[in-house]
């Protein structure tokens, strides 16, 4: 069974932005300071922190769930968002005062991120598969996802921007450099990332799901390639029959599909099961009102279909 796991987004998170990052030689600069404070920023303003559950098939009634240490690991880029942008100006911060800030604000925060936990759906049949990077894959989704909903209403979205974002850190802090060079590659010249081809809210998913299925088709076969989850053209039919018509995708479907699995958040608890349900805190039920309506309706504004 397909699910994101919160635990899997907060543990690859933790990575990205503390491990990643500290093992910068002296001071970070230039492009990847203005790298790691644009993806931040986008963490700080879009990471989820409401699961929604919804089943159009039954019902239109939407509900949700308050994610809680995702509130608090929000909280967490919030913070660092605001030290980062205090130094734009200079572009450029030490990497032993960054580390000390980011160790200070997630004790500050009651430590959100479950460095201990085991991974769940990104765990892999031995430690040197999946893990990290399966993480890495579903957070992008996952904020490209919840910017959608979360800019539903917002007419002037820079649909490029979060991509942007998440290729800038990988420029400047992916630890695994033929990963960073194959991706680079492919979002500059294999698949470039350009407005031309990222004009509207939707194309984020589309874009992101294009170029996660251009990576598992490179990496099929491949040593890296955990043996028990085998890299195929995402999703397959088991999982979204309606995706696929005529051997190609629809566009339209994938989206769908995309958006309602990003959505449904499995949330992280220290036993490792169950979910405590509460009600939306002040400032969330706006968008829990338009993923509603989302879920209602459908509106999509592409149908086409994709080989």
């Amino acid at each position: 069974m397909y699910y994101v796991s919160e635990t899997d987004m907060l543990k690859a998170m933790r990575m990205a932005l503390y491990d990643e990052v500290v093992r910068t030689p002296g001071y970070i600069q230039g492009d990847n300071f203005t790298g790691l404070t644009d993806f931040v920023t986008l963490l700080s303003n879009h990471f989820p922190v409401l699961s929604f559950t919804n089943d159009i098939r039954r019902s239109k009634r939407t509900t949700s769930t308050i994610l809680k240490n995702s509130e608090r690991a929000r909280l967490v880029f919030i913070h660092m968002r605001e030290y980062l942008e205090s130094r734009r100006n200079r572009r450029m911060v030490s990497v032993d005062d960054y580390k000390r800030q980011f160790e200070n604000v997630e004790r500050v925060y009651a430590n959100p991120f479950p460095t201990n936990s085991s991974w769940q759906h990104c765990k892999g049949t031995t430690p040197m598969f999946r893990g990290y990077t399966c993480g890495l894959w579903t957070t992008f989704h996952a904020l490209t996802v919840h910017t959608y909903i979360d800019t539903i209403k917002d007419t002037n979205v820079n649909a490029l921007k979060p991509l942007k974002s998440i290729q800038g850190w990988v420029k400047g802090f992916f630890g695994c450099q033929h990963c960073k060079r194959h991706f680079m590659n492919m979002t500059t010249n294999i698949f470039p990332m350009t407005e031309r081809r990222i004009r509207h809210p939707h194309d984020m998913m589309t874009y992101l799901w294009r170029a996660h299925n251009i990576v598992n088709n490179r990496l099929h076969g491949d040593p890296t390639e955990d043996p028990q989850f085998i890299k195929m053209q995402f999703p397959p039919p088991f999982l979204c029959p309606t995706c696929h018509s005529g051997g190609q995708f629809s566009r339209r479907q994938v989206n769908w599909f995309t958006v309602i699995i990003c959505a449904h958040i499995h949330e992280h608890t220290k036993a490792g099961r169950g979910v405590v349900r509460s009600p939306p805190p002040n400032g969330v039920h706006e968008r829990s009102h338009e993923y509603s309506k989302l879920t209602a309706h459908k509106s999509w504004n592409s149908s086409a279909k994709v080989t």
